[in-house]
């Protein structure tokens, strides 16, 4: 069976080139394109690294998954490569014992990383162990382009046959560098404000999607001192939003005394528990969540849009076997079934799919503790604005 992952890179350019024209699609539709293969690209692809299903193929892949995960997930690639995925199944409920019954000559080494991804001194620590992964979720892909590190993935996969619908366009797009896309969109992390719900105010909690405005009065009413008289901060490092908000507005919060960036002791706030609200990435949510002992609530930015980041899985310079890495990595990224096993065996939480399945969503919104904003976010990620991952 040949490979369902789509052309989705290659769509992008054309999509871009329309757009850049001036013409206009109707959303109806999707129009019919012809794509020109670049001679590099065929050279390279001239034969489906998953057409023999008798050849050996080995790689590391260096993922935030245990090494379970990532074995199913090959197991899983290989059934649906063969025919041995049941018609009736899907990720979600798809017989554990089924897949790792089967026997197959692929063969992925893992190495756990977090959940945000490997920088370049990362990989070179790992380089120095021995360890070279030929795929791998990244921080900060501008610094592994720099360094001559990963590759582009585009003469790898520009004739993957998949629906250019279920993929968020922007966030792949986030990764395009001269004309080239350094790496698939593994997952995503949205910036959203969280609040200390031991300082709620008697306002209660903000609506989900507040404006500037009511941001401003509801910092107001978060009490200035704690029970104890100790002096509580309303809103942690406002400098942290004049990237989304605006230069005016955070001095606006300076000037009206809402914003500090210690605690009485000149410490970080969050670690006292004496900060009222602060800006957070969503991926954070079971560090604080855990931290907090009244839990926390949250609010969306005051945006026009959601601002988000994206977390991709790359390919390395290094890699043995190009061609098979980089198609198990548009697999793990991009199909429907990868995408239903990985939530269902790794919580994730605070990260989204990169792609629209609203199976997946689904399978996210049943999360007892994430559940909630993942349902309310599903709506928003389409228009999104991403940006790549780097390390903080």
């Amino acid at each position: 069976m040949r490979k369902t992952i789509s052309a989705v890179f290659s769509m992008l350019f054309v999509m871009t080139c329309l757009i850049q024209a001036g013409c206009s699609v109707e959303e109806e539709r999707f129009p019919d394109l012809v794509f020109d293969q670049r001679e590099d690209a065929a050279e390279s692809s001239c034969e489906d690294p998953v057409s023999n299903t008798n050849a050996l193929h080995e790689l590391t892949a260096a993922l935030p998954l245990s090494d379970e995960t990532v074995s199913l997930l090959m197991k899983l690639y290989y059934a649906k490569n063969n025919d041995l995925f049941p018609e009736q199944m899907s990720g979600a409920d798809i017989s554990i014992e089924y897949l790792n019954a089967i026997n197959t000559s692929w063969i992925v080494n893992t190495v756990t990383c977090d959940s945000y991804g490997l920088t370049a001194e990362n990989l070179q620590m790992l380089a120095d162990e021995g360890i070279s992964p030929d795929i791998f979720l990244a921080s900060d892909i501008d610094s592994l382009i720099t360094d001559d590190m990963i590759a582009s993935v585009d003469q790898y996969i520009y004739d993957d046959p998949v629906s250019v619908n279920s993929v968020y366009i922007n966030a792949a797009e986030s990764l395009r560098r001269d004309g080239d896309h350094y790496g698939l969109p593994f997952y995503t992390s949205v910036y959203l404000l969280a609040g200390n719900r031991e300082y709620l105010p008697e306002s209660g909690v903000p609506e989900y999607n507040i404006s500037k405005e009511d941001l401003i009065s509801f910092l107001g009413d978060i009490p200035s001192y704690g029970d104890d008289g100790s002096y509580i901060t309303r809103f942690f490092n406002a400098s942290v939003l004049e990237p989304f908000l605006g230069e005016e507005y955070v001095q606006d919060l300076t000037d009206r005394g809402l914003t500090s960036n210690s605690d009485t002791y000149g410490a970080d706030p969050r670690l006292s528990r004496t900060c009222g609200m602060w800006l957070m990435r969503s991926g954070e949510f079971n560090t604080w969540d855990l931290y907090y002992p009244d839990g926390l609530y949250f609010t969306m930015l005051p945006t026009d849009n959601v601002n988000a980041e994206v977390f991709p899985i790359c390919l390395s310079n290094d890699s043995d076997d190009p061609d098979f890495a980089a198609s198990f990595a548009s697999f793990i990224c991009f199909d429907e079934d990868a995408q239903l096993l990985i939530r269902r065996l790794e919580p994730l939480r605070g990260f989204f799919p990169a792609t629209s399945y609203p199976e997946v969503w689904d399978e996210m919104s049943s999360d007892g503790q994430w559940g909630v904003q993942a349902m309310l976010y599903e709506q928003y990620m389409g228009n999104a604005v991403y940006e790549v991952s780097y390390d903080r």
